[in-house]
């Protein structure tokens, strides 16, 4: 392997890296999930979602799926899962886009952070490891946003049994509002 010139990877162990990478890839399929479930919204075959739905990001997917639900209405297993995705999903991409496009290496006080120059916000390693359970909870609700729109093969919406919402990580408490 040919050394890099930076000097962040001491400071990261390898479990460290293996759990961002796994958290990179849940926040991608969620991402890809998300897709799947406008697509499904709009009726759209795998050739027309590629051009359609999957060029969209993950904040549009979510706000296109909102508009049309406003439209028509979803079936109830589906609008329960999003109205509760919905805001969750704010916080799991400020986490995400802060991560995957920040400036690694810094340091605030004794932790590791990862800060996004563009939006002048830094994340400790602990606060993006702190919301581990929050996206497989996610990860859960975009399951059952899916089921609630039932498939193409004609079985009808079902409801999934999400796991009972985690502690809202103490920084992403701003961000992450629910509907009383």
């Amino acid at each position: 392997m040919i050394p890099t010139p930076y000097n962040f990877e001491p400071a990261l162990t390898d479990a460290e890296y293996a759990k961002l990478g796994v958290l990179a890839l849940r926040w991608s399929h969620i991402e890809h999930i998300l897709g799947n479930c406008l697509k499904a919204i709009l009726r759209l075959t795998d050739d027309e979602a590629v051009i359609v739905v999957f060029t969209l990001s993950a904040d549009q997917r979510a706000e296109k799926s909102h508009q049309l639900s406003k439209l028509s209405e979803l079936p109830a297993p589906a609008q329960k899962a999003f109205d509760e995705l919905r805001p969750i999903l704010k916080g799991i991409q400020y986490v995400r886009n802060n991560v995957v496009h920040s400036i690694a290496g810094e340091y605030e006080g004794d932790d590791f952070v990862f800060h996004l120059r563009s939006k002048k916000r830094s994340l400790t390693k602990a606060q993006v490891f702190s919301t581990e359970e929050l996206t497989n909870y996610a990860a859960h609700l975009v399951i059952a946003f899916r089921y609630g729109l039932g498939f193409k093969d004609g079985a009808p919406p079902t409801e999934y049994a999400c796991p009972t919402r985690p502690e809202m990580p103490e920084f992403l408490r701003s961000i992450i509002h629910f509907k009383p």
